[in-house]
């Protein structure tokens, strides 16, 4: 499924991208276009002016001055010295074919009325008009008819400008902005590839641990359950008595499977953004204090050292919702009694206040002396349903106390940290803000 969402995601990044650079280079192709051909006009009228004002000044015509001016505007040049053509072609200058004077001699006369083989406009103003025509090849000239007078008559003058290299160069920059587009769609679709590929990483990263999570959650729903029809399916059967060891155990069971289906509404209410706290001024260190007091009696039964420390000095209370820093810390303090074993110590500790870039924050942690936790598995032990000994028998941890733990500390807007506890074990570290 990835897979293709991968290539579909990549196939429309190109052809969004594919889309925009082409209109792009239509925009730009139009714009230098245009400039090219005013460009080209510019220049056709500067040097017909040119020559014009040469022919007037010209008190003979030379073949080597026609082919002067030919050589210097790119022309080719037919002139008419009253009515009678000089048949002057320069070298070079045989593409022309005979037809295409033809067509500009009788688009002049028809369109413009210059007649440039009459007589009998002896005396007139000089008179040009431009215009373009196409040759049976369908190849444009950019095209010039004009009458000049001159002492004792006039000159007639056919002037022949082709565009070739212009349209070349027009086509020179399409293939260039084509092969530089397609560059880039090569370019970008390399990039699309593995710029997709990591966007949809933390969306397989997550439906892997969504599947995870399925799983474990249904193999620690199935335990129970299997436990409590058994037993029901024995006593119904008569292999056991219906007794109160029975019921204890249902009961059992059944606390456990609440518990865990407990656990797993608030991480869901936490995955939906719903879970609110209610928050209100609270003495961190008295509700230490009460925490450490709870522990007593448990710790005594499981032999451990329960320790408390606090700042000699008042600290200031603190704005947070004292159930859910009281469920925080329980999860804390049943973990490291879990861990820790008979004749090992556990601490409860809150130490001085350290400022961070948003404000103050107070330490408070649960440290024990316990076998730790490896470098390689502090980051996991936050995930859902992970335990470090997974051979444990223990039936009150789910794997999801620390995960509830973190999720209750990003809800005051602090951080749960894991640390090592010097000589060994593992400390969890709340900074708890006091805004």
């Amino acid at each position: 499924m990835f897979r293709k969402l991968h290539l579909q995601l990549t196939a429309l990044c190109i052809t969004i991208t594919g889309l925009i650079l082409a209109v792009l280079s239509i925009i730009c192709l139009f714009i230098s276009e245009s400039g090219i051909r005013r460009q080209e006009d510019d220049s056709f009228s500067t040097n017909l002016n040119a020559l014009y004002q040469n022919l007037e000044q010209q008190i003979s015509l030379s073949h080597s001055w026609i082919r002067q001016m030919e050589h210097s505007y790119q022309f080719s040049i037919r002139i008419f010295d009253n009515g009678v053509p000089l048949f002057f072609q320069s070298l070079g200058k045989d593409e022309i074919p005979e037809d295409l004077w033809d067509t500009l001699e009788d688009k002049a006369l028809a369109d413009y009325s210059l007649n440039l083989q009459s007589s009998s406009l002896l005396g007139v103003l000089a008179r040009h008009e431009e215009f373009t025509i196409w040759d049976e090849a369908e190849q444009p000239y950019m095209a010039s008819a004009a009458l000049v007078p001159r002492s004792g008559g006039f000159i007639g003058a056919a002037v022949l400008h082709p565009l070739t290299a212009m349209n070349q160069r027009i086509l020179y920059q399409r293939l260039s902005f084509a092969l530089a587009d397609l560059a880039a769609l090569v370019m970008l679709g390399i990039f699309y590839w593995f710029f997709t590929a990591r966007m949809l990483h933390p969306l397989q990263e997550n439906r892997k641990k969504q599947m995870q999570f399925v799983a474990s959650a249904s193999h620690e729903l199935r335990s129970p359950l299997t436990v409590i029809l058994s037993n029901v399916a024995a006593v119904k059967s008569g292999i056991l008595p219906n007794d109160h060891q029975f019921l204890n155990t249902i009961y059992s069971e059944g606390n456990r499977m609440s518990r865990l289906i407990s656990d797993m509404l608030q991480l869901a209410s936490a995955d939906n953004h719903t879970w609110s706290i209610q928050s209100s001024k609270v003495e961190i260190d008295t509700l230490l204090l009460q925490t450490w007091e709870n522990y007593e009696s448990m710790a005594s039964a499981r032999k451990l050292h329960w320790e408390i420390s606090l700042p000699d000095e008042s600290v200031p209370r603190c704005v947070c919702d004292a159930e859910r820093i009281r469920q925080l810390l329980s999860i804390l303090i049943d973990n490291a009694f879990c861990y820790t074993p008979p004749g090992g110590h556990v601490r409860l500790s809150l130490s001085d206040m350290s400022a961070g870039s948003s404000g103050k924050y107070l330490h408070i942690a649960v440290s024990d002396d316990g076998p730790g936790v490896p470098d390689d598995q502090k980051d996991a032990v936050f995930e859902r349903f992970h335990r470090l000994d997974t051979s444990r028998k223990d039936k009150s941890h789910f794997g999801l106390g620390l995960c509830i733990a973190q999720e209750i500390a990003l809800l005051h807007k602090g951080r749960l940290l894991l640390s090592d506890t010097p000589g060994g074990g593992a400390t969890f570290t709340l900074m708890l803000p006091l805004g």
